[in-house]
């Protein structure tokens, strides 16, 4: 009988991983960015975000603020987010106590950005606040059923992380690759550490394919099953590609 065992790789320094965010963010500071394109109601685009394991964000300085409104201009050059764009503020719970931002007027130093006279609450389903188009970014709170753009946030966490690899009796790697069925979607990566942060940034990923295609070129594709719970139809041995468990 073969007997299997498993390796544990800490993969990179601290400093490294500091430096990665998932495929498609925008790294500021000690966060990644990503911009969600289409119009969603707060509680949806909130639970976009949540899949992602981030946040609505939430500008804490005016650096950060200058930030994300630079990004939103960005991706929707030229004419910017026309229809606003949310962030993780409300006062949902209790009228007038707004989560993650302060009032206009509140006696913290607590960064807060609103239009002048705002919040208002100007009706009674005005309790989330977004980014104003045609006030430059600065805030308002509106109904959060209206369809708005949205910004995510991720804190980037300053940890090694573990990836598994199988190892033969023999002590040899024989990790093989899932096959393409499994697949989620497949991109080009810089190592071991830039694919594993895309898998843990897919709420579906379980595993990932590591294909190196030599000349420094390497692709990365991210699984929806785990190699431990593969069954023999679902893995095929390719030379120089290593599939790794999260």
């Amino acid at each position: 009988m073969e007997v299997f065992g498993i390796l544990l790789l800490f993969i990179g320094s601290v400093a490294s991983i500091a430096t990665i965010c998932p495929v498609g963010w925008q790294r500021y500071g000690k966060a990644c960015y990503f911009v969600i394109k289409e119009l969603k109601n707060w509680s949806k685009a909130k639970s976009i975000c949540a899949a992602s394991h981030s946040s609505l964000a939430v500008p804490n300085s005016s650096e950060e603020q200058t930030f994300i409104w630079e990004l939103l201009q960005q991706e929707f050059y030229p004419d910017g987010p026309v229809d606003g764009a949310w962030i993780g503020c409300d006062d949902i719970e209790k009228e007038g106590d707004w989560q993650n931002c302060p009032s206009t007027g509140d006696e913290t130093n607590v960064y807060q950005n609103w239009r002048e006279e705002q919040p208002d609450s100007w009706n009674a389903a005005s309790d989330c606040a977004l980014m104003v188009n045609s006030a430059g970014g600065k805030w308002d709170d509106q109904s959060c059923t209206n369809p708005r753009y949205a910004t995510c946030e991720l804190a980037i966490i300053n940890y090694d992380p573990l990836f598994c690899l199988q190892i033969g009796s023999d002590g040899r790697i024989t990790s093989p690759c899932l096959t393409d069925n499994h697949i989620l979607m497949e991109l080009q990566a810089q190592g071991l550490v830039s694919c594993g942060k895309a898998c843990l940034s897919h709420p579906k990923c379980s595993s990932f394919n590591l294909k190196d295609q030599g000349q420094g070129k390497m692709v990365c594709q991210l699984n929806d099953l785990a190699l431990q719970n593969a069954g023999a139809e679902d893995v095929v041995e390719i030379q120089n590609c290593y599939g790794l468990d999260l």
